[in-house]
């Protein structure tokens, strides 16, 4: 079911948490808010939900008008970050439970699904745990379960009533870094098969580029950006959105030819870590540095270089060539090396522009 968000509106007190907003969620497509704190992610999945009333504007469901209609109406499923299991209930119960509270019998005209027989509820649930891959602990409570397991459960659980839409609050927000790793491919794979319309809300950059087939990426009430996890990292439309996913040197003022043409000294130019080359001896368009200090991160060197200003600037390395590049240059703490970007944007009238060199010798 494809989803409409129309001039949507809503405050808090003086604060607003949507500003104006409008977005489109296709049928079947897995969709991260992604933003820090306070930015409205929340508040909107909340008014899609039902569980919030915007102040102004509508929200459609498969181009129906549910901007007043009843949460149950909607036929949302919703999976909290604290699972928000029943702890005096097996895991088989709570799985159950939105089945088992629909009325035997539906008020005429009022779409309102009706409770299956009890084959039926069996036969659903035992189906949901064993897709969830837990279908071995359906008579334990969620006490004897780790936080991954309860989290399955609890997807499980908004899954067992069918809904024609998944909304998902910081699912994994509770977990540790290896597990929420594990579940959001698992979340992935689980999407691919059911295809259900799922937003998700997250302020994790890397779980938001993992897991979802489009990002909305929120900043104080607004949408600043929507597209494809290549795409808004790639071209970001914002100097907002390049600064929020992943890390990036911020260098003001002249940056030699800079893209785009000529270059004043108002001028702020972003480079990411892994677009800068540390080279042995100064070239046109490279800048002095000092090696400050590094840090290995498995796979990955991160060094950290003082520019004569005083200001530092991070460079990202596979440790192979970091290990390489230490031993031919003679580099360590305190040497001095230049350093040279492949890569640089700017913004011209709020717009992006990149200038690329596949050639790191290559003068910028």
């Amino acid at each position: 079911m494809g989803i409409e968000v129309r001039n949507l509106h809503k405050r808090f007190g003086h604060t607003v948490v949507c500003d104006n907003l409008n977005l489109d969620i296709p049928d079947g497509e897995l969709v991260a808010l992604l933003g820090p704190s306070g930015s409205g992610k929340t508040s909107l999945l909340r008014i899609i939900a039902g569980l919030e009333v915007p102040d102004a504007g509508s929200v459609l469901f498969h181009g129906e008008d549910t901007t007043h209609a009843d949460v149950r109406a909607r036929q949302v499923g919703f999976v909290f970050q604290h699972y928000a299991l029943f702890a005096h209930m097996t895991i088989f119960e709570n799985v159950a439970f939105g089945l088992r509270v629909r009325p035997t019998r539906a008020k005429p005209g009022s779409g309102a699904a009706t409770r299956p027989s009890e084959a039926e509820i069996r036969s659903k649930v035992h189906a949901l745990l064993k897709l969830v891959q837990l279908d071995w602990i359906a008579d334990r409570y969620p006490h004897q379960l780790s936080g991954g397991q309860r989290q399955r459960i609890a997807l499980a659980r908004a899954l067992a009533v069918e809904p024609k839409v998944l909304l998902l609050d910081e699912p994994f927000g509770a977990l540790d870094a290896k597990v929420r790793k594990e579940l959001r491919r698992w979340l992935r794979r689980l999407h691919d098969e059911m295809h259900v319309t799922s937003v998700f809300v997250t302020h994790d950059q890397d779980e938001a580029m993992e897991v979802a087939d489009r990002i909305v990426v929120m900043n104080e009430g607004r949408i600043e950006q929507v597209g494809t996890p290549d795409a808004v990292y790639d071209h970001p439309a914002t100097p907002f959105v390049l600064q929020f996913l992943g890390d990036v040197n911020l260098f003001h003022g002249r940056l030699g030819r800079g893209p785009g043409g000529a270059t004043g000294a108002e001028d702020v130019h972003y480079v990411r870590p892994h677009d800068l080359e540390v080279l042995g001896q100064p070239e046109p368009d490279t800048w002095p540095a000092e090696l400050a200090q590094t840090l290995t991160l498995g796979a990955v060197t991160r060094l950290e270089f003082r520019r004569d200003d005083g200001s530092y600037v991070d460079v990202e390395l596979p440790r192979a060539r970091w290990q390489q590049m230490a031993q031919s240059l003679a580099l360590r703490t305190g040497s001095r090396a230049w350093l040279k970007p492949r890569r640089v944007t700017r913004f011209v009238q709020g717009a992006e522009v990149q200038q690329v060199q596949d050639d790191p010798a290559a003068a910028i």
